[in-house]
Formats: structure tokens, C-alpha cells, sequence
């Protein structure tokens, strides 16, 4: 852009003021929610792009990094003006007054340029420090109001101004699918010395998703609702519009304007009109979307300056996930994705609050949706989302792509390990979208899984040969979660929490088939465990508090839920295996380290973390055999791994041979572990 002139609401000389002040702590009262200052990363990238700024004015080149982001605010800004804020910059980093940026840009030399290598050493903290932030979210599409209208998340999106929520498994890569790094083993159980991977080749992480057909992705804006109205502030009604841009990474790209809504008041409900309410219409493997979607006052519109802005910031954020997406550090894909999203969203706004009023933004969010959530939204056809900001409004979305995009599903494999000694994986040709179930009942193998078409819970059982039945529907039962199987008082127990989030349980006899349904009290989240402990059905599950809560059948009922008070920060199901007089619970922890606990017959004792190393993408599997237990791990390398417990737990070892989508199902079987699992993609 050749000139500022005709840009937001200040002249050049007024956005240098308020620069300034920005930058120095002037406006703290304009500001407040904005985190920042020396101990916080939270603005890092803007900090880059205004030490570019500096650089170039002073004659020097410009890193990568800092080119990506000065060509960003260049589709606004004219280059004197931007040379400008690099001075400003200046002036205030050289007092040591600096109360936005972090502290690398206090006094950095103008020599020293910051670039990827920079980023990527900065990356852990500014991953940390999103993933602790009050306005940033990870939900699991699976659940069932798939929306969590925590009440500290909303307080913080209302502080901010912004709020950023990925809809996506904690273990499901949510990057642009054109990401093409090398992948790293750093993070896995037990990590080798050297983490550099030596062949260079592509991870099975890096390559989830990208061998199926695009599908349509079409979003429409149908209505929202307002709680309450920016007006509200001042005793007025507002004037808003909302504004959107979306990518499906390296693919599809689109941005949205909608009209005007005047006069609205709270209580309204508001309806997008027909011929401009697509919040996005692009192909897609189905694996990734990202929206960046505003609400604003119009007071000082936006126009075509502001799509350029923000179509260049998404774009850069878009190049630095490929950049990032697969670094030694980085313990998984979405945290970066998270990461990286709050960074551009900072960015966006505090280049925003030099060009227009503060107050024009109501509330900004940052939606990212992985493969799961598309899947749900393409087959549930609307969802809800909030803005609390200045004002108060539910965004109402629906689906309007032509087909269902589907899950990621996969045939079982089947693996038997005799002592030390893993057989060569045999295909059974049961598709699922989550882990199977394992259990032994009359010397049986019975397994359950879900069918992709319909989310059916589905089973089938092998005997001593090797040979499956066929597989048939339990009744009508439908999950997004894995259920759980184990045997007791002669029964064999299902357990499985449904659509509606409640927990269902049936047992099973050859001779009298499945027994209908008992619906537990409450709702519960992910795939609730199952073990069977002093001849008594335990059952373990998740809840909506977080909070982890088990029932005991006796062989007549199910017990009233009892919670724990061990305070886990978990995220996911947990295993359960008996062991000599002590029933064992693992889980993996939001921190992705280990963490277990035994219960002597009703209280829960942590047992501690058993390696400070070991790291697992998804919720682990544990099996029993007498006094030995066997943990199985899927590492945050893709691989399998396996620890065993005989009154110590012995190191991680790789299994070699398997990757997996998931941790497997394992239950032992006449000494011998039996593993049924969803193999990563060739």
C-alpha cells in the first residue's frame, strides 16, 4: 500500500501517539485485558513485526520471520508509516519502559534480527502460555453440548475482547494439510538421546488425512441472539456487523462481510439475509478449518483495508504452522496450532487499536475445527457460538456443504505377543472410528467398535482358532466415544456413554444374549473403563466437572457415583486393571505425562508419575496378568509403547512394527496379550 491515508479513524501522527502509549503502559484503562509485558510472550509476533520495522528503517534486512509479518501490515499500512512504528518502537524499548512486548525486544540490538530460529526456541513458552490462558480452549467435538460455556473462559473472552476454542482431540493434528517438516520421535516414552531423526522422512502424524478426496465445506451465519447489546454501555442500541476469514490450510480460502443490523436491542434474534450469510464455502480434505470471526460496533467500518489485513495475517499464521508444524519440542500439533492463533489474534488487535477505536470491536473469536468436528457439524447441522465481549451475542452456524464429511475410520489389527515375542499384526475386517473394547468371557475374545456409517456400537468375539463372528449392532446403541467391555459375575459388562452424554450399561450371556439398557445417573464425557476388581464390575468415567467418578456393580446393582480428591488434570478416559489386592487407574494427564493411582476397596491413592519421560498423545491401556501388568502407550512419535509393572515399573520400550491412531485395546488371554488397535496410515 503506497499511503495510510484514509485508514481507521486516526491520522498518522495520532496512531504514532497512541503507539506510544500502547507500547509504554499510557493506556492501561483502554487496554485492560490485554495481557503483556516482559514476563509474557503473549504479543511476541507483534513485537517481531515492529523490530523488523526498526531494522528496516535503519537499513537492515529484514529476517524471514520479520518479512512475513511487515508484509502483513503492509497491506494497510504505507511503507514511511510502517518504517514510523519501527521508530516508535525504538524509542520505547531503548527507556526500558516496554509494557507490552516480551523481553527479548527490551534494548535488542537493532543487528539482531529475530527470526524461525528465535520462534522455535520461544516456541515452548508461547505454547505454555496459550495453553494456560483464560481465553483460549481445547473441546473434544465429541461431547455432547460441544460447546463449553465455562464461566472463567467467558470472563476471560470478555476481559480480552477475543477468545480462541479448538474443536479437536487432544491427540488429532489440527495444522494446514500442505505441512510437509520432517517429523521427530522427541516426546515418546522414552526418548533417545539423539531426537533427530536421521532419515529425514515424514512422521505417520504428518501424513493423517491427506490421501482422502476433498469434501465441500460450506458454513452458513443463520442467525444470533443477543444477551445483551453494546449499546448497553451507554444506554443505547447498536448498529453491528460481523466480519469473517477462513482457510482450510494450503486449500480453500474465504472471507465475509454481513449487513448492517441497526437498532439491535437485547433479547433480539437476528436473521442473516439469504443471498449473503456464507460464513465460509471452500474444499477440504476434512481435516482442518480455521475462522477468524469478528463482531463489531459501527462506529469507524472496516472495509476492504481491514479484509487485507486480516486475509494477510492468516495467511502468515498459515505459513508459520507449516514452518512449526513438526519441530523436535513441539509435544503435539494442536497446542502449536493454539498457540500460533492467539499470537496472530494479538497481533490483529493491537494493529487494529491504532487504526480504529477499541471499541468497534464487540468480540473476536478464532474457531479451529479438526476432522471430528467438521464430521459432527456435517452430520448434526448447526452448532452455537458465543462472542461475549462489549456485547453479548450467540452466533447460530449451520451446515450447508453437500455431503457428510466422513470420519476417519480404519480396519483393526490384530497383534499377539508370547513373552517377549509380537506376531505379525492380521488384518480383521471390522472398520471403526476409535479404539476397540477387549474383554475375556468364557475364554472368548469378545471386542465391540464403532461403525463409521452410523456411529453403531457394533460387536464380535473369536475363539482359540483365531476365528471372528460376524459383527453385529448392540440394540440401537450409538457413541462419538470407544466403549468398554470386562467380565463379571458370570456376565460379560458393556458399558457406553451415548450421544447424549449419558452412560449406558447391558451385560451379556451366550444363551441370553444382550440384556436391555440401565442408564446411569448424571452425564459423563469420553469412553467411560471398565475393570473387574475382588469379583465386583468397576466403572470409571469422566464428568462434566473434570472431575473423575466410579461405581462398583456387586452382581444385583450399580453403586451411586463416588468421586476421587487426587485433583488430576485429565482430559480424556483413563485404564483400569486389577493387580494382586489393588485395582489400578491410569491415566494420561493434559501435561501428557503418566500419572496412576490403586484402590483397596473404595478410596483412590495416587501412586505417582513412574517416569518423568515417558509422554502419550491419548489415554493409555493397561492389561492384568496375575501379578504383572502391562501398560501400553501411544507416544507422541505415533509409535506403541509398552511398560511393565511387577512391583516396579520397568522402562518403555518401543514396540517395534506399530504405529497407532489411538492407544490399543490389550487384555490378556491364556498368558498371551492380545492388542487390537487402528494402525496410523501407511
Amino acid at each position: 500500500m503506497s499511503s495510510s491515508d484514509g485508514i481507521g479513524a486516526f491520522t498518522e501522527s495520532e496512531r504514532l501517539d497512541r503507539l506510544r502509549g500502547l507500547l509504554s503502559g499510557g493506556r492501561e484503562e483502554e487496554c485492560a485485558g490485554r495481557a503483556g509485558g516482559p514476563d509474557s510472550y503473549g504479543h511476541l509476533l507483534t513485537g517481531v513485526m515492529l523490530h523488523g520495522a526498526d531494522r528496516w528503517r535503519q537499513g537492515q534486512e529484514p529476517t524471514a520471520l520479520e518479512k512475513l509479518l511487515l508484509d502483513a501490515v503492509g497491506s494497510v499500512l504505507s511503507e514511511e508509516e510502517t518504517k514510523a512504528w519501527g521508530g516508535v518502537y525504538r524509542e520505547v524499548s531503548s527507556e526500558s519502559r516496554m509494557a507490552l512486548l516480551p523481553r527479548a525486544f527490551v534494548d535488542r540490538p537493532v543487528e539482531s534480527g529475530y527470526g524461525l530460529e528465535d520462534l522455535r526456541r520461544d516456541l515452548p513458552e508461547i505454547v505454555a502460555e496459550a495453553m494456560a490462558a483464560g481465553n483460549t480452549q481445547i473441546i473434544d467435538p465429541r461431547t455432547p453440548a460441544r460447546e463449553t460455556n465455562d464461566p472463567a473462559f467467558l470472563a476471560a473472552m470478555r476481559a480480552a475482547k477475543l477468545g480462541i476454542t479448538a474443536f479437536a482431540p487432544t491427540g488429532e493434528r489440527l495444522l494446514p494439510d500442505a505441512a510437509s517438516s520432517a517429523a521427530s520421535e522427541e516426546g515418546a516414552p522414552e526418548a533417545p538421546e539423539d531426537p533427530e531423526r536421521a532419515d529425514g522422512q515424514e512422521g505417520a502424524e504428518g501424513r493423517e488425512g491427506r490421501s482422502g478426496p476433498p469434501y465441500r465445506v460450506r458454513i452458513l451465519a443463520e442467525s444470533f441472539y443477543v444477551h445483551k447489546a453494546v449499546g448497553d454501555q451507554w444506554g443505547g442500541r447498536d448498529e453491528i456487523f460481523w466480519t469473517a476469514a477462513g482457510s482450510t490450510g494450503g486449500g480453500s480460502k474465504h472471507s465475509f462481510t454481513s449487513e448492517e443490523f441497526g437498532a439491535v436491542e437485547d433479547g433480539d434474534t437476528r436473521v442473516f439475509t439469504q443471498n449473503n450469510k456464507t460464513l465460509f464455502d471452500g474444499s477440504s480434505s476434512g481435516d482442518y478449518l480455521g475462522l477468524n470471526i469478528t463482531c463489531w460496533e459501527k462506529d469507524q467500518a472496516p472495509d476492504e483495508w481491514w479484509k487485507a489485513l486480516n486475509k494477510a495475517l492468516l495467511d502468515a499464521m498459515e505459513a508459520l504452522n507449516r514452518n512449526l508444524a513438526f519441530d523436535d519440542f513441539v509435544t503435539g500439533q494442536l497446542p502449536v496450532w493454539l498457540g500460533i492463533a492467539l499470537q496472530v489474534a494479538n497481533m490483529f488487535i493491537d494493529v487494529m487499536m491504532e487504526l480504529i477505536n477499541m471499541s468497534d470491536i464487540s468480540c473476536q473469536r478464532v474457531i479451529g475445527m479438526g476432522r471430528y468436528e467438521l464430521a459432527v457439524l456435517s452430520r448434526g447441522g448447526a452448532s452455537t457460538w458465543k462472542f461475549d465481549g462489549d456485547g453479548h451475542h450467540d452466533l447460530r452456524v449451520q451446515w450447508a456443504g453437500s455431503a457428510a464429511i466422513p470420519f476417519h475410520e480404519d480396519y483393526l489389527k490384530h497383534s499377539v505377543r508370547t513373552g517377549s515375542t509380537l506376531s505379525e499384526a492380521a488384518h480383521v475386517p471390522f472398520k471403526t472410528i476409535t479404539s476397540p473394547a477387549l474383554a475375556v468371557h468364557e475364554g472368548r475374545l469378545y471386542a465391540c467398535y464403532l461403525r463409521p456409517s452410523d456411529q453403531a456400537v457394533m460387536w464380535a468375539s473369536m475363539n482359540t482358532n483365531g476365528t471372528w463372528t460376524a459383527p453385529a449392532a448392540i440394540h440401537g446403541d450409538q457413541s462419538w466415544y470407544a466403549p468398554t467391555l470386562t467380565s463379571a459375575h458370570g456376565k460379560l459388562y458393556y458399558a457406553v456413554t451415548g450421544k447424549d452424554g449419558k452412560i449406558y450399561t447391558r451385560t451379556y450371556t451366550p444363551t441370553s444374549g444382550w440384556s436391555t439398557y440401565h442408564q446411569m445417573p448424571g452425564r459423563k464425557q469420553y469412553s467411560p473403563a471398565l475393570a473387574t476388581y475382588e469379583n465386583e464390575a468397576w466403572l470409571v468415567a469422566y464428568g462434566v466437572d473434570e472431575n473423575l467418578w466410579h461405581s462398583r456393580h456387586n452382581g444385583s446393582s450399580w453403586s451411586a457415583w463416588r468421586s476421587d480428591e487426587l485433583d488430576w488434570t485429565v482430559s480424556t478416559h483413563v485404564a483400569l486393571a486389577p493387580r494382586g489386592a489393588r485395582l489400578w487407574r491410569i491415566a494420561t494427564g493434559k501435561d501428557q505425562k503418566i500419572y496412576t493411582s490403586i484402590n483397596g476397596g473404595g478410596t483412590w491413592v495416587s501412586e505417582g508419575v513412574p517416569s518423568q519421560n515417558w509422554r502419550a498423545s491419548h489415554a493409555p491401556a493397561l492389561a492384568g496378568n496375575g501379578q504383572t501388568m502391562t501398560l501400553l502407550l501411544r507416544g507422541l512419535d505415533a509409535n506403541c509403547w509398552s511398560a511393565e509393572f511387577n512391583g516396579n515399573w520397568a522402562g518403555a520400550q518401543k514396540v517395534a512394527g506399530i504405529t497407532l491412531q489411538e492407544t490399543p485395546a490389550a487384555v490378556y488371554l491364556g498368558g498371551k496379550l492380545q492388542m487390537l488397535y487402528r494402525p496410523s496410515a501407511p
